[in-house]
């Protein structure tokens, strides 16, 4: 029966193949060896053939594929019942894709869609497969036939000659939009020519089995600025290439860099996909029997720094629904893995910072189990502070927010959650005495607002507000989440005025996954305050918090990849009085650039220590030091330029490499005298202020850092090669000094 399917099959997927600008036929006189490979898979889900309905049973009213996608984004028939006919190109858990055996010839409608079942379908791909009274629809733009009313195996007679041509599909490019090259491919079987490429979004597995990973294509690299895809540049995300198992094809476990191929597993034939709209983006789901390989793997060395007595740190962590509800962990074995693996994250890839606000613990009891591993794991006494909420009640996916903090230098003296009540309702759950009648609760996970003191070497100790937040998820609406998420950031907002109202040079910082990017209106809120009620303009320069991430590179500035693009979830802000005291900003890149690792699993980064991919979201560390904080911005101007800093009598104390756009910092430095010492490549000649003695390839510059302050460094260089008639490459030069709080949001 295997025998008789696999002829059937290779004779329904009549496969076209470029050669020498021509098409040839993938039949049966292709070698064996290649059809066996091509139908092995498929082999196994065979069954036995259903008795074919007689051709009179084929209904007169039938509305071909094409018709039903028509030329547009969307379906023409939408809410409308249909039936139609076709061959299966591919089978998912819930349902199958099925195109017309002929098409209509025309580029601009598809002749493939997907038939929802909702459960596991019976059928095969191949089959001929008559779909009678579905609904035509629109599922988050992908046009979609659900409900069918039945679904019979028909003749192969009655879908043509039963073979299904794979057309020739152009691959995303960056500053094309993606829908001009595939909408017309939507649910069609396609080939392209074998693909390199490079991770963008990592391996992400999700519950009901399906894995994705998003890449660049190697050869559209250089024109990514920086190598890295940001969500907030939609003209480099276009390139985004979005791959899919959902047809059964093996993925491997990949980071952010890692370098892949796809191709055909037998040398010479195209890669076969079939081309699907998944929430916003075209997804290639690869035919079993593709092969995607892993050439090379992108370094992993991010480290934070080492830190010593003389300052303290304030960390941020999205640790991923540490809890033991439904949806959760609910495995003793999984949860105490869990537990560990998230102790490792904070004692080797933090350092055991010594204030750590947490989002995404499950109850209160979730935090102090955690408080309890690190504590056996590090060495050091850790205690947990966190109270219910609304959001802890859920039995599914509890959720509180909680802060951990080293005992032998900080002292808690008050904390509790700062629940906000409002006469919109956003869903939150109710609960009894929270609010005051005819008002309801705005958060499902309250603020949690800890008042501390922090001992050190300087002397008294130092009083600090810590806010840990977790706002409104982006999921669903978001013209209903924004709203939500301004209504918390006005009333967070209002919390801190509260303390600058009592002490205009209090210490408060905000922190916490707050849902939204850097220049969101919520976090604008919260950095500059609510506008007046009566809609008046906030005074010129107001900054209630100084966001510590004006601070970074722009580079650097992620904590969380969505759909390939890097982005900005996870905050952390200061208010003006801790900004003497600023020793440096650092974004623990651990967990977003790699494949969620299960406890006790294997689908992380072979050989990668434990603090890797222990959360989708990257850690936050502020380094504070008290009474006096300093640091060097810079900018190279050339990427991976090494920098070295020496101290007043020349001794190397640091050092670092500039980053794809050429920039670098120097975080936690005392005030004084400092040497910056540049390698610069051989070609390139540096411009004054540096002094560069005896032909040396190495440029010094001399800096002065100031306490509370940012020493900004940019260098003026001469590419050498201009002077033979190549393009010259001239750089603004500014050198200097300017206060940290005045330093600009992206340029400090």
């Amino acid at each position: 029966m295997c025998s008789v399917f696999s002829e059937r099959f290779l004779r329904r997927f009549d496969l076209p193949h470029k050669r020498n600008g021509m098409k040839s036929q993938l039949s049966s006189r292709w070698p064996l060896i290649i059809r066996i490979l091509l139908v092995s898979a498929l082999c196994l889900a065979a069954s036995p053939a259903a008795a074919a309905p007689a051709p009179s049973e084929l209904p007169e009213e039938l509305t071909p594929i094409y018709l039903i996608q028509g030329d547009g984004t969307s379906t023409p028939l939408s809410q409308k019942r249909v039936s139609t006919y076709g061959l299966v190109s591919g089978v998912q858990s819930n349902g199958f894709y099925l195109q017309d055996p002929t098409g209509d010839g025309i580029p601009q409608t598809s002749d493939g869609i997907f038939v929802y079942t909702s459960s596991a379908p019976k059928v095969n791909a191949g089959d001929c497969i008559l779909v009678g009274g579905a609904e035509a629809t629109e599922y988050y733009e992908k046009t979609e036939l659900t409900t069918p009313r039945s679904l019979k195996t028909l003749s192969m007679d009655l879908c043509g000659d039963g073979s299904l041509p794979a057309a020739w599909a152009p691959l995303p490019t960056p500053n094309v939009e993606p829908e001009s090259l595939l909408e017309r491919f939507e649910g069609m079987l396609v080939a392209f020519e074998e693909l390199q490429g490079i991770v963008q979004g990592p391996t992400k597995r999700f519950s009901n089995g399906n894995v994705e990973i998003a890449l660049i294509a190697e050869q559209a690299l250089p024109f990514v600025q920086g190598g890295r895809v940001f969500q907030s540049n939609l003209a480099d995300a276009a390139g985004l290439i979005f791959l899919g198992n959902g047809l059964g094809a093996e993925l491997p476990a990949a980071a952010w860099g890692d370098r892949v191929r796809v191709r055909a597993a037998e040398p010479g034939t195209p890669v076969l996909a079939v081309i699907d709209y998944s929430f916003g983006k075209y997804l290639l789901l690869l035919l079993p029997g593709q092969e995607i390989e892993v050439l090379s793997r992108h370094g992993s060395n991010d480290e934070t720094a080492q830190p010593d007595a003389g300052a303290f740190r304030v960390c941020s962590f999205n640790v991923l629904g540490l809890g033991r509800g439904l949806d959760q962990l609910r495995n003793e074995a999984d949860y105490e893995a869990a537990l560990r693996q998230r102790a490792e994250a904070i004692d080797s890839g933090l350092h055991n910072c010594e204030i750590v606000g947490l989002q995404e613990t499950g109850k209160p009891e979730d935090a102090e189990n955690l408080a309890r591993v690190l504590t056996e794991i590090s060495g050091l006494d850790y205690s947990a502070i966190a109270y219910a909420g609304p959001g802890t009640a859920s039995r599914d996916f509890p959720l509180t927010n909680s802060l951990l903090v080293r005992d032998d230098r900080v002292t808690v003296l008050n904390a509790l959650n700062e629940q906000a009540c409002t006469r919109f309702s956003f869903s939150v759950r109710l609960v009894p005495g929270q609010c005051p009648a005819r008002l309801l609760p705005l958060f499902s996970r309250p603020p949690l607002v800890a008042d501390l003191l922090v001992s050190g070497p300087w002397g008294e100790d130092y009083p600090l507000t810590v806010v840990v937040n977790h706002w409104r998820s982006k999921r669903g609406d978001e013209s209903v989440n924004v709203v939500h998420r301004t209504l918390q950031a006005e009333h967070v907002a209002s919390i801190v005025q509260a303390r600058l109202d009592t002490d205009p040079d209090a210490h408060v910082v905000v922190l916490g996954d707050l849902n939204d990017f850097e220049m969101s209106k919520p976090v604008e809120t919260l950095r500059h305050g609510p506008e007046d009620a009566d809609g008046a303009a906030r005074e010129p320069g107001h900054v209630l918090l100084w966001h510590a991430f004006d601070a970074l590179p722009p580079q650097d500035r992620y904590t969380y990849i969505f759909n390939g693009g890097s982005q900005t979830l996870d905050h952390l802000l200061l208010t003006p009085g801790m900004m003497p005291d600023f020793g440096g900003m650092d974004i623990a890149h651990i967990n977003a650039d790699f494949p969620i690792a299960q406890p006790g699993g294997t689908e992380g980064i072979p050989g990668l220590s434990p603090e890797y991919g222990s959360s989708d979201h990257d850690p936050l560390v502020l380094t504070v030091r008290p009474g006096g904080g300093a640091w060097i911005a810079g900018n190279a101007q050339i990427p991976n330029t090494p920098v070295e800093l020496a101290d007043s009598g020349g001794t190397v104390i640091a050092r670092t490499q500039s980053d794809a756009l050429g920039e670098f910092r120097f975080f936690d430095l005392r005030p004084g005298a400092y040497s910056l010492l540049f390698a610069l490549p051989e070609q390139v000649t540096l411009l004054s202020p540096a002094d560069v003695s005896d032909g040396s390839s190495v440029a010094i510059i001399r800096v002065e850092v100031e306490p509370g302050r940012a020493t900004v460094v940019e260098l003026s260089a001469r590419d050498r090669r201009a002077e033979a008639g190549a393009a010259s490459a001239l750089f603004s030069i500014y050198y200097g000094s300017e206060a940290a709080g005045q330093s600009g949001a992206s340029d400090p």
